[in-house]
């Protein structure tokens, strides 16, 4: 079995002694091609029924290079048709919400190269006051600041792919708007509601595919009314990369729809928890950063019991990917870390807390390049290889041991079916 790490691949031979099961396709894994042509025919339909109008200040908003969705594809297919139908003056706006501005190589590469230099292409940066607006405050008292560009603009695209998302329920969809495009104390302060104020844990509501009921989700969503000159055109790719839902329209319900079919797709029906999880973020960029990759390990934990062990192979190019996620392990354990978190949150506090609680309960052994003391500082077990980690996990299995191979983890979801 080869794993992905990074751009390349890892040989990972089955041990003996085990019954192993790949976890890498779902029962609607056939799940029929769409047409992204038939999308974008659709939605220049449904702009010349907004009377769109000629030369109009069209505002694009994409998704950054850690969420994958064909983005070049979509934008070579929509691009010229916008053209032809409108000739708008188009700005393209990166949603990279909080994450750290990327170096020009790689947003060329985002978009292509022919696009990047045909067309204004701008990064979002959170931190930057000066080029945000303000719009008010959700009814759960978050300060809305979005990117300047947003009021500028006669109409928005909001173009991207829909995937599980640990906290949110669903990435994509007004997730383009808050956090995409959003100001850092905005997605700071939403994003503090993974915490539960009564309990100083993660808070129940906030789990992949729920969205009624979650406090992230509820309150993010309140941005999409206030902008009613937006439309959206969303995919979902299988795992051969091709269009399997590619629908546009209203945002919300085209999320809603592709909430169903991701739902559909990636989730994959187990009927018990192992004794043992190998897994893969899936390579880059699943495994771009420490961040990124705990969506992984968020995953493979669905699927160990309790005192299991779980091996991640994720590289973290990038490190950590976040300045403030490491001090809150210096807090101590779950409990504490919760308890700072209340007291004193920063944006992706509540992954450092997702992943030291996901430690207590299991051992969890990562093979990537960050450095071993860090590693070990979150509570996960630092290794050099899939060999080391089976060196340390196979005296502890029983003579029945049962695992599960995870090489697409950052995608696909177990679901433990009673």
């Amino acid at each position: 079995m080869q794993l992905a790490y990074g751009d390349s691949q890892l040989e990972f031979p089955l041990p003996i002694g085990v019954e192993w099961q790949t976890l890498d396709r779902s029962p609607a894994d056939d799940w029929p091609a769409a047409s992204l042509s038939a999308a974008v025919e659709d939605l220049i339909s449904q702009l010349s029924a907004r009377q769109l109008q000629n030369r109009s200040r069209l505002l694009l908003i994409i998704p950054d290079h850690t969420r994958r969705c064909r983005v070049h594809d979509i934008l070579g297919a929509l691009l010229p048709a916008l053209e032809q139908r409108f000739q708008p003056q188009i700005d393209i706006l990166i949603a990279n919400g909080s994450h750290v501005l990327q170096p020009e190589s790689t947003i060329r590469a985002l978009v292509g190269a022919d696009l990047y230099d045909a067309y204004p292409v701008q990064q979002h940066d959170s931190r930057n006051a000066a080029a945000l607006d303000y719009w008010g405050m959700t009814s759960n008292g978050t300060p809305i600041y979005l990117n300047e560009k947003v009021k500028r603009a006669d109409f928005i695209l909001t173009i991207g792919g829909v995937l599980f998302h640990y906290f949110a329920g669903f990435g994509g969809g007004p997730k383009m708007l808050l956090p995409g495009v959003a100001g850092y104390e905005t997605v700071r302060i939403n994003h503090r509601r993974t915490v539960d104020e009564i309990t100083a844990s993660m808070h129940s509501g906030c789990r992949e595919g729920h969205l009624d009921g979650n406090p992230v989700f509820l309150d993010l969503v309140e941005v999409v009314p206030l902008l009613p000159n937006t439309l959206s055109l969303q995919v979902v790719l299988n795992r051969r990369q091709e269009f399997i839902f590619c629908e546009a329209g209203p945002l919300l319900e085209v999320h809603r729809r592709a909430c169903a079919c991701v739902r559909a797709v990636y989730s994959i029906p187990i009927k018990r928890k192992a004794d043992v999880v190998a897994a893969s973020a899936g390579g880059f960029p699943g495994d771009v950063n420490l961040i990124q990759a705990h969506k992984s390990l968020h995953h493979a934990f669905q699927a160990v019991r309790d005192g299991g062990s779980i091996v991640l192979l994720a590289q973290c190019r990038e490190g950590v990917g976040s300045s403030t996620c490491m001090p809150y392990f210096d807090a101590g354990d779950s409990a504490a870390m919760g308890k700072r978190l209340l007291e004193e949150y920063q944006i992706n506090g509540q992954t450092a807390l997702a992943i030291r609680m996901k430690a207590e309960k299991a051992f969890v052994y990562l093979v990537s390049a960050l450095d071993p003391v860090l590693v070990a500082r979150t509570g996960m077990i630092p290794v050099d290889s899939l060999e080391q980690a089976w060196e340390k996990i196979a005296p502890g299995l029983n003579r029945n041991a049962f695992g599960y191979l995870m090489p697409k983890a950052s995608t696909y979801l177990p679901v433990v079916i009673e």
